[in-house]
């Protein structure tokens, strides 16, 4: 496939997928939040393990149906392009993508001025200085994002797809052990 088809493909499965995620997450609102916990659940049950339960359930169900739809919105497009992308590393990076965004943001909020490490601990002194600089670049693009106050939810919507694209990306690069192993 040459470069520009590639680029092209990329752009068309990262809004193929962030639509997929934005649908998705609208009709499984509706579906959990106002028909399941509203309509149905409301104040029937008040005991923390069933809701535990209930909620698990909800997030469970459309989480893995978001990651499904969105894999095979991707691969759907890949096959317009004549381009076979497996199942198994786009899932496995979509999976991941939402919670690497969650990960990015917890690390917004550290409060690393409250942090006081002992006057002894010479090797603490020295680490926490070093895992702030590197939080501080991790999370540089989330920053970014939300200087330009820019909703976190867009970034999650779009968390999926790239982490899908980057999942099969990563995976069509070949380790000589797995090659090594099919023949």
């Amino acid at each position: 496939m040459s470069r520009g088809n590639s680029v092209l493909m990329t752009l068309i499965q990262i809004v193929v997928g962030t639509v997929i995620t934005l649908a998705a997450g609208l009709v499984y609102f509706l579906i959990f939040n106002k028909f399941l916990w509203q309509l149905l659940i409301n104040d029937r049950i008040s005991h923390g393990f069933w809701v535990g339960l209930f909620l698990l359930f909800s997030i469970a169900c459309s989480y893995g149906i978001l990651i499904v739809g969105v894999t095979k919105g991707i691969q759907f497009v890949g096959e317009k392009f004549k381009h076979q992308i497996p199942f198994k590393p786009v899932c496995s990076g979509a999976f991941l993508g939402a919670p690497m965004i969650v990960g990015l943001v917890a690390l917004l909020d550290i409060p690393w001025a409250d942090i006081e490490p002992p006057a002894n601990a010479l090797l603490i002194n020295i680490v926490l200085p070093l895992l702030q600089n590197i939080s501080f670049i991790l999370s540089l693009p989330v920053r970014v994002w939300t200087i330009l106050h820019i909703p976190l939810v867009i970034l999650y919507a779009l968390a999926i797809p790239f982490g899908a694209i980057i999942g099969y990306r990563l995976a069509s690069i070949e380790d000589p052990e797995v090659h090594t192993q099919e023949t």
